[in-house]
């Protein structure tokens, strides 16, 4: 019997979910696609539920996690983190966060693990907020509103043209060292 790594099956998770939707993730279909047994996939898994588990959290590592961890181990002013995610956030391609919001709207477990991945994001940008002077409340209200416009940008599915990308980038960064008072 083939057996494939948990990683191998997760990354196959993910770009199946990126193409095909969520409906595409059982586990006779990601086996047959693979060209290997279910056996491999129950090797890794207890069932589907708990893959779709696995697969949330590994999204969220590889998404979150490890962007705040790289930002952080930079060691660059607050600023230039926030700008950097800023950056990131723009102009990286988002198919696979779209089809995961999706997903969400048809199962709470998915809806409730994004919920807590968005806090996770907003509650990064509030702490880079509070670094840049900003008093707590509103740092954390100013990191929602940040926040959604991103996923705004998530949501409408499309890449922005560079210069339209400098420009968010600008004003969002605008919004983000608006003092208090504004």
């Amino acid at each position: 019997m083939d057996r494939l790594s948990k990683t191998e099956w997760l990354e196959h998770g993910l770009e199946t979910l990126k193409v095909a939707g969520f409906t595409a993730l059982k586990a006779d279909q990601l086996a047959k696609s693979l060209g290997v047994s279910r056996g491999s996939f129950y090797w890794h898994f207890k069932n589907l539920a708990d893959f779709h588990t696995h697969l949330l959290r590994y999204w969220q590592s590889q998404q979150v996690e490890n962007t705040i961890s790289a930002l952080e181990t930079a060691h660059l002013p607050a600023i230039a983190r926030l700008e950097a995610l800023f950056t990131m956030a723009i102009s990286t391609e988002r198919s696979l966060e779209c089809a995961i919001r999706v997903w969400a709207t048809q199962n709470p477990a998915v809806q409730q693990a994004l919920v807590n991945i968005d806090m996770q994001s907003m509650n990064y940008i509030a702490q880079l907020l509070i670094e840049l002077g900003l008093e707590q409340t509103v740092a954390v209200r100013r990191a929602k509103v940040l926040y959604l416009s991103y996923i705004g940008n998530v949501i409408a599915g499309r890449m922005l043209a560079p210069q339209d990308s400098a420009q968010l980038i600008t004003e969002l960064m605008q919004l983000a060292q608006a003092s208090a008072s504004a």
